[in-house]
């Protein structure tokens, strides 16, 4: 099986209010995100936001796309998104946020396993590519919506285990 855990930490020099509201706005991330291709809402969900499903469509710095469904299953207000994921993966996605000395930390958990046979596939030939693929992704992410915000991205960190 294709399961990947990754975790990526951003660190932007933004106040909470501004990161929050980009990341809550994900129809509004192709404009900031390099890779991210499309977001189309297929479902607005509650008034608290919860049901939201969102598709996504992926393309990073390797020749595929990657298609993914996200719905809204658990959120606190400036402090998590908590995600389902279907499509070509299926798992959990979880942002979770804090803020202190002007630096928000912007942590994204993503626990997946692979579920589109050309996917299964890749991740079983070269995982290392996979979990690099993801990484850029995420980095160009992060350097994007400190520009969005109008701050510096301070760092970014991954960690990919298996």
């Amino acid at each position: 099986m294709a399961q990947f855990d990754l975790v990526t930490l951003w660190r932007i020099g933004a106040g909470l209010a501004d990161v929050w509201d980009a990341i809550t706005r994900p129809a509004s991330w192709p404009q900031w995100w390099p890779g991210l291709e499309a977001v189309e809402e297929l479902n607005r969900g509650d008034a608290a936001g919860i049901g939201n499903l969102q598709r996504f469509l992926w393309k990073g710095a390797l020749p595929y796309r990657l298609r993914t469904d996200m719905r809204v299953s658990r959120l606190e207000p400036q402090r998590m998104i908590q995600g389902e994921a279907s499509g070509d993966v299926t798992g959990t996605g979880i942002w979770r946020f804090a803020h202190a000395d002007g630096i928000t930390e912007v942590r994204h958990e993503w626990r997946v396993r692979a579920s589109a046979p050309r996917l299964i596939f890749l991740a079983s030939v070269a995982r290392p590519l996979v979990c690099w693929n993801h990484g850029r992704i995420m980095a160009w992410g992060a350097r994007g919506l400190a520009r969005h915000v109008g701050a510096t991205c301070c760092s970014v960190e991954r960690k990919a285990t298996a």
